[in-house]
């Protein structure tokens, strides 16, 4: 292989990104700074969520349809924030039960339809995550990003139909325990915290306060060995270095 094939693929030359979060404020939480500069700088970001996200909303007396608008109202306010271009939402019951392989074709159609750049999602292999959900989502995100191309794998007929050949320049995974990507979020502070605190079906005041002063700690400590003073961290690789390769981990 070439020295070149090894290169980190650059986010930031991409031009359309597919963000798949398990929960939908994920996303926000933990990229909002490097998403909203990834839309100033051009991208389209589409946001797609796996799960309907009803277990943790705070007021339970809703009805379904309620509570559904609700969460759709919060993630709609933020995506105007960061500047998001659309998001989609697949419905599988939020810490629930769920099949793995209906997942992944419903995120590998969102791919073939949309044609991103690149993928970006929760990292499931982070030491100790119990969340199902965010080892699902991230898990099923890789695979379908890995193998979209292979049309014997059928999601919508429609969609399959219409699929022209095109390349991804890659995926990044954040929460990852083993990061290779630190970016500025320092101008972008503002707009991730606003988005995140457009979220409020599942926070109460005091939650979201105490949120909110989490991530600032976080940022300010992602940033530590850097020339600025919010940060972000991501892992970003080629999809071929997800299947037979040991040192992935490491680059």
């Amino acid at each position: 292989m070439t020295t070149e094939l090894f290169d980190k693929p650059d986010l930031f030359q991409a031009k359309r990104i597919l963000v798949v979060q398990p929960h939908y404020d994920d996303n926000d939480i933990a990229l909002g700074g490097t998403l909203a500069k990834l839309a100033t700088n051009g991208a389209e970001i589409f946001y797609l969520t796996v799960t309907d996200d009803l277990v943790g909303i705070i007021d339970q007396s809703l009805s379904e349809a309620d509570m559904l608008a609700g969460l759709k109202a919060d993630l709609e306010r933020a995506g105007e924030i960061i500047g998001i271009k659309d998001s989609f939402w697949l419905g599988y019951p939020d810490a629930g039960k769920y099949d793995y392989f209906d997942v992944r074709r419903d995120i590998m159609q969102h791919i073939r339809a949309i044609q991103p750049d690149f993928v970006i999602t929760c990292d499931p292999w982070m030491p100790y995550e119990f969340h199902n959900d965010h080892i699902m989502a991230g898990k099923a995100a890789a695979d379908a990003a890995s193998l979209y191309g292979l049309l014997g794998l059928q999601t919508d007929p429609a969609v399959d139909a219409a699929y022209e050949p095109f390349e991804l320049s890659g995926i990044a995974f954040y929460a990852s325990a083993y990061p290779n990507t630190v970016v500025d979020i320092t101008a972008e502070w503002g707009k991730k915290r606003d988005a995140v605190d457009q979220y409020r079906m599942q926070f109460s005041a005091e939650d979201m306060e105490m949120l909110l002063a989490h991530l600032e700690m976080w940022a300010r400590q992602s940033a530590a060995d850097s020339p600025f003073t919010y940060a972000e961290t991501l892992k970003v690789m080629h999809t071929w270095q997800l299947h037979l390769f040991p040192d992935a981990w490491k680059v």
